[in-house]
């Protein structure tokens, strides 16, 4: 595994232990679980009603939406990362000048 390969791994990771964490923290309000539910409903009857193909071409859109969604999520999360090794960085530097 190269340095690439592990950085991919301990963010797929960490991200995976914070999504974790929110859910539990963080849990839905009745109302939230309450919407959601009726949005599953809604989906679901929406989805009995297309043909095979329309519902292929919907989980298509849903598919590229979902992964957009994850691609936006991991950028915000590496550029917190690397915000954070750069505030550690500039940090030692100052204590580093003030000796």
């Amino acid at each position: 595994m190269d340095e690439k390969d592990f950085l991919e791994f301990l963010i797929a990771e960490r991200m995976g232990m914070h999504h974790e964490n929110f859910h539990r923290e963080y849990p839905p309000t009745e109302e939230q679980a309450a919407e959601a539910e009726k949005a599953d409903e809604a989906h679901e009857l929406l989805f009995q009603q297309l043909s095979e193909e329309q519902r292929k071409m919907m989980e298509l859109c849903e598919d590229v939406a979902n992964s957009e969604a994850t691609r936006e999520t991991e950028y915000y999360y590496r550029a917190g990362f690397q915000d954070g090794v750069s505030l550690d960085r500039l940090i030692k530097q100052i204590r580093k000048n003030n000796k």
